[in-house]
């Protein structure tokens, strides 16, 4: 099977990050990382790209094919497997944002540079502006009416995701012909044969009413309302009918939650809905402007949550739905007449959009994390933003093909076909003697306290590639044991976990999946661009249906504490005052009563300790470590002592080389010696016999891996840990969190927690209740950058570079430029970066540098 390679190209700013074009290579050699646990069995002809992919549509042939890149518009001959010729553009690509004009035989793509919205055309060797300013920060999935209307005019849609609104062009005069307003953020539009109607899906869902119980989409004074229910998730979705002669809302219907994706059926009058987090298809009579069929998406024996349907489309001989489903990595093939599943056809990594060729008989399939993270020219350096995605074109299965297809999703999703024999459910054996981890949840277990602690964006090498044992690689280590003593200690008389990975890339992946174990299309698209970043619970539309961690344990009856996870983030102290905390600390200061935080999630608000500051690096962890540690000495005195304990240490991240702040080594050793004081009194404690502390970076994105970007570094702490064991099995997120649902008797949230590894080949039944000893960096935790004046050459640049990043939110700093400047401060100005060639993703780039951006 041949597949084309087609590598994007990254131009920095400035030559101190200045990096090498890379050439197209006709094959993948390299496997990708899959961090979900699933395999990837795509079928048909692929072709693979350096970066992600956004949309596709084939052109006026069955073998031309158009695919909307990170940075560029691809024009394809998938036949012949070459790339007949392509073109950059500057901005975020439009959400399926492309679409082909057949009677200008040209394709038309909606992108949105910092100006604003815009609709390019192409020929494919070059491009010219149709319409600008159409609207803010990110387009959604553009629609080109087939003919022209009662006025003659040919007519485009985009939904414009942030601005709540639809903007219509005339094709013929490049014309802004106005907006109309649609419901909280529209993705999907589809417009009728005459020109008269669209019919526009809203992620967020209506516009709330006086009753409702609503959260903000973000943390602007002017952030939308959205309506949630008790749990604070976006509880609606919505299909606006607007009638484009007056550009004026006619009806709003009801649908699934997170609608994206339609395919209308005009003439049967049907419009099939997809509905990404509820796993769902609403068919809405377009006369009756009613649903009048709601179709769940159950390819497997076993109903789980995450199936994530992103993309639809119905065969031209109108007796197949296809539906691309990001979740399973897979198109689900049902029968639009009685919703009945037929099957299901396997693809890359997260299926985002999909076309029908002219012919009937070809389905091309994009896949926004294609084959999985890796590049060629340096498969021992990883970074985790090297994304390859995918286009995959695919015959149209017969009906033994497709159930071939069936078993090989369901293999690959390590889960039984629908259809297949469900085994009895067994209810929980109270009377099985306890394990540290149960055989299932429910059974008794050996432990009753856990500790989940989560930290920001270290990967394995950086911290443990030196160890001696273990696969690390020793030249990627950049805070070793004179930085982090504790954090060495502690896998080496606990356990080491070799392989284990963040699932998402960054902060708003990261969180949301720590918490869980699951990730929205909005999310991971991300759709949130211009409205919110998502890591600290300000936008209820990111989250997904199966609910939190803490929703679980609460349900279930445990108790529940939750020091700074997932909180909004704070606005104050600035970098330069975090030196006069730890002064502050040094002398004994008591910090208990200083910060005041809060949860717009209802539950999470209630669980929150007030006095523990949320995200912010200028706060040191010693002092979060202080604050925790006052608390829990009241439990030891009281003999209670929760079971679900969420802890947030977040100072790993740093300030990057800012002039007169404290540097990296600084903040990653104090970040160090407060886990080790947080371990060393827990492990002193009248609980410790009954209790299990796990940590995890959010995601590892601040960094480059020999295995992969996404390892990171993980801990297990407890008296039935395996004491100096290498468990290599492959972990996850996901993972440490079934280990945590098996511990206290909770159901799963999703697809990937049913089928992750729990943790048990790290523990025993016998306990040893050895405490752990923390120790004091030898690193300085005092140690401030040099001023700028102080500086010269690239150090000097690097530190202006810093200064001029944000640091109130993470990952707002251009990842890999900082990543750079993290390397040379510590290996050396002059030591060669272990350059990840490939095109980044920054997803907050509409606030940072140009230098750091994948859509260039």
């Amino acid at each position: 099977m041949c597949i084309l390679y087609h590598a994007a190209i990254f131009l920095a700013a400035a030559p101190l990050f200045a990096q090498t074009v890379e050439r197209p290579v006709r094959s993948v050699t390299d496997p990708g990382m899959v961090t979900t646990r699933q395999a990837i069995t795509p079928a048909g002809v692929p072709t693979v790209f350096q970066g992600r992919v956004y949309g596709v549509v084939f052109g006026k042939s069955e073998s031309e094919l158009w695919v909307l890149h990170a940075n560029r518009i691809y024009r394809l001959d998938w036949l012949r497997n070459t790339v007949m010729n392509s073109v950059p553009f500057k901005g975020r690509p439009g959400l399926q944002g492309i679409a082909f004009d057949s009677q200008a035989e040209r394709a038309i793509a909606a992108v949105a540079p910092p100006s604003g919205v815009e609709l390019l055309s192409t020929d494919g060797a070059t491009s010219r502006l149709l319409a600008g300013k159409l609207g803010d920060a990110l387009a959604g999935s553009l629609e080109i009416a087939s003919a022209a209307n009662a006025e003659g005019k040919r007519l485009a849609a985009i939904p414009i995701v942030k601005d709540n609104k639809l903007a219509l062009v005339d094709l013929a005069s490049q014309r802004l012909l106005g907006t109309a307003a649609t419901g909280i953020a529209p993705f999907g539009c589809v417009l009728s044969r005459d020109g008269k109607t669209a019919y526009v899906s809203n992620w967020g869902g209506r516009i709330p009413r006086e009753k409702d119980l609503t959260a903000p989409t973000g943390l602007a004074k002017d952030a939308d309302q959205v309506v949630i229910d008790k749990r604070g998730i976006a509880s609606t979705g919505t299909v606006t009918r607007i009638d484009l002669q007056s550009l004026k809302t006619t009806h709003t219907v009801a649908v699934g939650l997170h609608p994206t994706a339609m395919a209308w059926d005009e003439s049967s009058a049907r419009l099939y809905v997809v509905n990404s987090n509820s796993d769902s298809i609403s068919v809405l009579d377009t006369r009756k402007h009613a649903v009048v069929q709601t179709i769940f998406l159950k390819p497997f024996n076993t109903d789980v949550k995450g199936i994530a349907p992103t993309a639809i489309r119905l065969s031209s001989d109108k007796r197949r739905l296809y539906v691309a489903c990001g979740g399973i990595n897979a198109v689900v093939v049902l029968d639009p007449a009685s919703g009945r599943f037929l099957g299901a056809i396997p693809t890359a990594w997260y299926p985002n959009d999909l076309a029908l060729s002219p012919d009937g008989k070809h389905l091309a399939v994009t896949a926004l994390l294609g084959v999985g993270s890796g590049w060629q020219g340096s498969p021992d350096r990883r970074f985790v933003h090297a994304y390859r995605g995918a286009v995959s074109v695919i015959p149209l299965p017969d009906e033994a093909q497709l159930a071939n297809y069936t078993t090989a999703v369901a293999e690959n999703n390590r889960m039984q076909p629908a259809g297949a024999v469900r085994p009895a459910a067994r209810p929980p054996n109270v009377r099985v003697a306890p394990k540290a981890i149960p055989l299932r949840s429910g059974d008794p277990s050996l432990i009753e306290h856990v500790v989940y602690i989560i930290k920001e964006n270290r990967t394995y090498d950086q911290l443990f590639g030196d160890l001696g044992k273990g696969n690390g690689e020793p030249g990627l280590v950049m805070f070793g044991e004179s930085v982090a003593p504790n954090h060495r200690r502690l896998v080496e008389q606990f356990v080491l976990l070799d392989n284990f990975y963040a699932t998402g890339g960054n902060s708003a992946d990261g969180h949301q999946w720590a918490t869980q174990a699951n990730q929205t299309a909005y999310a991971l698209w991300p759709g949130y661009i211009g409205r919110s970043y998502p890591f600290d619970g300000t936008d209820p539309i990111a989250y997904s249906e199966g609910g939190f961690l803490w929703d679980l344990a609460l349900k279930a009856g445990k108790s529940v504490r939750v020091y700074g996870e997932f909180a909004p983030r704070m606005s104050e102290p600035s970098s330069r005052e975090r030196l006069g905390l730890l002064e502050a600390w040094k002398r004994g200061e008591d910090f208990s009563s200083r910060w005041s935080v809060s949860s717009p999630i209802p539950p999470l608000d209630k669980l929150l300790a007030r006095n523990f500051p949320t995200y912010t690096n200028a706060i040191p962890d010693v002092v979060r470590a202080q604050i925790f540690l006052k608390d829990f000495a009241a439990w030891e005195k009281d003999g209670k002592m929760p079971n679900l304990t969420i802890l947030l240490l977040p100072c790993d991240h740093t300030f990057g080389t800012t002039p007169e702040v404290s540097t990296p080594k600084a903040m990653v050793a104090d970040n160090d010696l407060a886990l080790g004081q947080i371990v060393e009194a827990l492990s002193k404690s009248r609980f410790w016999s009954k209790m299990a502390i796990l940590v995890v970076e959010d995601d590892a994105q601040n960094g480059v891996d020999h295995v992969d970007g996404h390892r990171t570094v993980a801990l297990a702490v407890s008296p039935y840990v395996r004491r100096g064991h290498v468990d290599s099995t492959f972990y996850s997120h996901q993972s440490m969190l079934k280990t945590i649902e098996l511990i206290l008797g909770l159901p799963t949230m999703s697809l990937f927690d049913l089928i992750a590894n729990d943790m048990r080949a790290s523990f025993q039944d016998t306990p040893n209740l050895e405490p752990y000893s923390a120790v004091e960096p030898q690193q300085s935790l005092f140690e401030l950058n040099p001023p700028t004046k102080a500086l010269k050459g690239k150090a000097r640049e690097g530190a202006l570079a810093s200064a001029r990043m944000r640091w109130d939110v993470p990952d707002a700093a251009p990842t890999e430029t900082l990543n750079r400047i993290l390397w040379h401060s510590i290996k050396g100005w002059d030591v060669p970066y272990p350059a990840p060639k490939t095109a980044l993703f920054a997803p907050l780039s509409l606030d940072i540098d140009d230098e750091d951006r994948e859509m260039r």
